[in-house]
């Protein structure tokens, strides 16, 4: 696995965080970035926030997770890995949860659930998440309202959300590998959600790298720490390395237990 696909977050570009290729490239990862729609500038990215629905959103999500396959299809012709950056997050896990050739999906300051992140973005900007979209009356009240909705089944734009739905358990169980690196604090993504969503991924670790109380990016020396051994393979702590060699230990003993067995019956 050498291709690393790397999806910015709101307000980003397709220069943002240069540390993705300041920590993979000199190990020889090829990084392709992927573009979220209505980012070419702030402009139009404002107008968009003001009038996009719920169920914009989720169909951007879905589209731009599809766009990455396809465009993978094209570069990667074995197993690679993505890496999502808050809202690029969303779209990492969700490209994740439908190729099975990805396979670690590394989710930065996103926790994995969608209607949390709204429901929570006037930490980011005041008033952010509910103005967000209602200046469009197709809206029917706005990012804020519909999301609320769509964790009881409600939303007007319910079809669309569960294209995305990254809780169905169908959908858990094809995510191959999953880290997620966040700030404990986090008011988008705090640990305690973080760690309700990655419960239902059986491969999956969870390290609250920062206990600084906001929504900001995962650091260089972050990324060195533990998400180059996650794309690895290897332990990414103490207990991580314990547990490895206590595995080593118990099958070592389960084979000598099973030799012995068949030397007995003989």
């Amino acid at each position: 696995m050498r291709y690393i696909f790397y999806t910015h977050g709101l307000g980003g570009s397709l220069t943002a965080q240069p540390e993705i290729e300041e920590v993979f490239a000199p190990l020889g990862y090829h990084v392709l970035r992927v573009e979220v729609p209505y980012h070419r500038n702030l402009a139009e990215l404002a107008v968009k926030l003001a009038t996009i629905t719920f169920g914009e959103l989720c169909l951007m999500i879905h589209e731009t997770a599809n766009a990455l396959i396809r465009r993978a299809e094209q570069f990667a012709p074995e197993d690679y890995a993505v890496i999502g950056d808050s809202l690029g997050g969303f779209i990492s896990l969700t490209a994740a949860q439908r190729d099975s050739r990805i396979s670690h999906c590394i989710l930065l300051a996103c926790s994995g659930d969608l209607c949390h992140a709204i429901l929570n973005l006037d930490h980011l900007l005041p008033g952010m998440s509910s103005l967000a979209g209602l200046f469009n009356l197709a809206g029917n009240g706005g990012l804020r309202v519909q999301a609320y909705k769509a964790i009881a089944g409600q939303s007007d734009f319910q079809r669309e959300f569960e294209l995305i739905n990254p809780f169905r358990p169908e959908r858990l169980a094809r995510l191959r590998r999953l880290l997620i690196l966040g700030d404990k604090r986090d008011p988008v993504a705090p640990e305690a959600v973080c760690r309700r969503f990655a419960k239902g991924v059986k491969n999956s670790k969870v390290i609250m790298v920062y206990n600084e109380g906001r929504h900001h990016p995962i650091g260089k020396d972050a990324l060195q720490r533990y998400a180059v051994p996650f794309l690895q393979n290897k332990p990414l702590s103490l207990m991580d390395r314990l547990q490895t060699v206590l595995t080593a230990v118990w099958k070592f003993v389960r084979r000598e237990r099973t030799e012995g067995d068949g030397e007995e019956r003989r």
